[in-house]
């Protein structure tokens, strides 16, 4: 079975209280980029990994964007204004698509 990513998407209260809108997009548009690197072919799956580094006002994130069938791994890192170091999901269930955190699954 092919996913697509295509259905109604969610966020969990977890994800909306800790992460910005902005890495929510990035991460949902995450999806996008791998789907072109994989020729559509997408894991039900896709695990996120937050890690902010630096300091004050030069804070990084690193977001490590993984699946496992395909295998394949993507990085960004975008300039962030909080500390931010989790683990999250997004999850095709064929009707809708869930984002949430590692802990919250």
């Amino acid at each position: 079975m092919e996913y697509q990513f295509n259905g109604e998407r969610y966020i969990t209260k977890g994800i909306a209280e800790i992460l910005p809108s902005t890495v929510q997009i990035l991460m949902f548009s995450g999806i996008d980029i791998m789907r072109k690197k994989t020729n559509g072919k997408l894991d039900y799956l896709q695990v996120f990994t937050l890690k902010t580094f630096g300091e004050n006002e030069n804070m990084l994130l690193n977001i490590m964007q993984e699946q496992e069938n395909p295998e394949r791994c993507i990085n960004y890192i975008i300039p962030i204004d909080k500390t931010i170091d989790t683990k999250v999901y997004i999850i095709d269930d064929i009707d809708h698509v869930t984002m949430l955190l590692a802990e919250e699954y």
